[in-house]
């Protein structure tokens, strides 16, 4: 067994709920996970972030369009996030392309490339919201064709959660591998045939998840429920499937309330009608199932009309799991906001915010993740961003996006074509993601993680373990362990 290294936390205020006794994962399953990696593979110890592959006889040759003698085109498509700082969201600045140029330069410097190949890892910009009379769809697109025909990309990577239309312009349309931290619907992951892998549950199925994690839990019963949901594309049919017609099978009656998004970032087109009708039918159980720009401005509008505070049960879509789009409900729409939403149960797959929780441990592969970075940036030996900063939690993420996309070359073997590529990368097998918990991509399985956790949002945080005289805008503890999915 792989033992998590201990750390010692700066510990939340009592505000915050009191985390579980029992940790995320029991050993005994965390060890029976651990088994199931060949931790001998180039890219998949835990002691450095890749080894040096035994070289091959033959030189490497060019076989395809973005695969040279030399190189192998991956592409980055950036979400500008920092762009909703314009209607008021607070947004850390976005290291995700240099996080993830440290991890290339170790697979290209220190690992010797791949089988004779260096990785080449471009970007390209992507907006967060539309505007000009032009739909957030479209604008997302034209970054699409670039990094497909353009670059022209072997594999994409989406570290933002890009639009579910850029992912199926790249996936679907172009047949292009796409590695996603977002939740995806069952049909597009589908309609992609593989060349889609997501770090997160399918939409339907995490909704799903949230629903039965509300019903043990004893939420629902009894209840008039509402939910929320923004109308972009393939939202409202995916909360229908996944969390509607489940509600109704077991025999509530919940009523869906849709606001309208224009074709942009920020849905709030009926939003006040909609919080009205939650008032005059009593609603008590609300799933506010919009984006991050979105889900502030609701809350602010429940609050504003006075609403009853509700319970309020969370999936991780959309980036909803995330201290980002936490912190945002206090500091877009205010102190009362924020106490509004306190105790919001989350259903989601990272482990946000364990760190916080009482004897906190860091896991091996998040730990090795922050220090080969550490030293291949040049700060000095021990220096960690961390483990409750948006900055480790983007090391993390970028570490294990890039193991995906070296071992999918590698396995692909020294001389791939794209078809090979995109082969390997849904066999892999077991995956280490942020956190360590099971997952495993194979057998017409595409969106790795195998379970969920049960998340909690508090308000006020207490003192912040990064900068305790920062303003507490609250954060997201675990309160339950590892769940595993259907």
């Amino acid at each position: 067994m792989v033992e998590p290294s201990v750390v010692e936390a700066v510990q939340p205020a009592s505000t915050v709920p009191e985390p579980p006794p029992e940790p995320l994962l029991p050993a005994p399953d965390f060890e029976a996970f651990q088994n199931t990696f060949d931790r001998s593979h180039p890219f998949q110890p835990l002691e450095r972030f890749c080894l040096s592959a035994e070289p091959v006889e033959d030189e490497p040759r060019a076989t395809d369009t973005g695969i040279t003698d030399q190189m192998i085109t991956i592409v980055q498509i950036r979400t500008r996030l920092e762009e909703l700082a314009r209607i008021g969201m607070s947004i850390p600045p976005d290291e995700s392309a240099s996080a993830l140029e440290v991890f290339v330069d170790l697979v290209n410097n220190e690992c010797g490339g791949i089988f004779g190949r260096r990785i080449d890892l471009r970007i390209v910009e992507a907006p967060s919201l539309g505007g000009g009379g032009v739909d957030l769809d479209t604008l997302q697109a034209a970054a699409c064709i670039e990094a497909t025909e353009s670059m022209p990309a072997v594999l994409v990577v989406d570290m933002a959660g890009l639009g579910s239309s850029a992912v199926r312009c790249v996936a679907v349309d172009h047949d292009v591998g796409v590695v996603s931290t977002g939740s995806h619907p069952l049909d597009l992951i589908a309609d992609a045939d593989g060349a889609l892998l997501t770090l997160s549950p399918a939409s339907e199925v995490l909704l799903a998840a949230t629903v039965r994690s509300a019903e043990e839990r004893g939420l629902l019963s009894g209840r008039s429920i509402a939910v929320v949901v923004g109308d972009s594309a393939g939202q409202p049919d995916s909360v229908e499937d996944g969390l509607v017609r489940p509600l109704r099978w077991l025999g509530y009656e919940p009523v869906l309330h849709l606001v309208g998004c224009e074709g942009s970032a920020a849905c709030r087109l009926g939003r006040d009608t909609a919080v009205s009708r939650m008032v005059a039918a009593g609603a008590d159980v609300v799933f506010p199932l919009l984006n991050l720009p979105s889900l502030p401005g609701l809350i602010g509008e429940m609050t504003r009309q006075e609403m009853p505070r509700p319970t309020f049960i969370q999936a991780g879509l959309n980036g909803q799991s995330g201290d980002v789009a936490a912190r945002n409900v206090a500091s877009f729409a205010g102190p009362a906001a924020g106490a509004f939403y306190d105790g919001a149960l989350i259903v989601a797959s990272q482990p946000t915010g364990s760190s916080r929780r009482s004897g906190s441990e860091i896991p091996s592969f998040d730990s090795m993740c922050n220090s080969e970075h550490a030293r291949a940036s040049g700060r000095p030996v021990g220096t960690t961003f961390p483990p409750a900063s948006d900055m480790y939690r983007t090391v993390v993420e970028a570490c294990a996006v890039i193991r995906i996309v070296a071992r999918s070359i590698y396995d692909a073997g020294p001389d791939p074509r794209r078809r090979d590529v995109v082969h390997a990368l849904e066999h892999l097998g077991p995956v280490d993601l942020p956190g360590m918990l099971p997952a495993t991509s194979g057998h017409r399985k595409h969106a790795l993680p195998d379970g969920t956790l049960d998340l909690e949002y508090g308000y006020p945080c207490g003192p912040d373990p990064v900068d305790p005289g920062e303003t507490d805008l609250g954060c997201i503890v675990p309160v339950g362990g590892f769940r595993k999915l259907d």
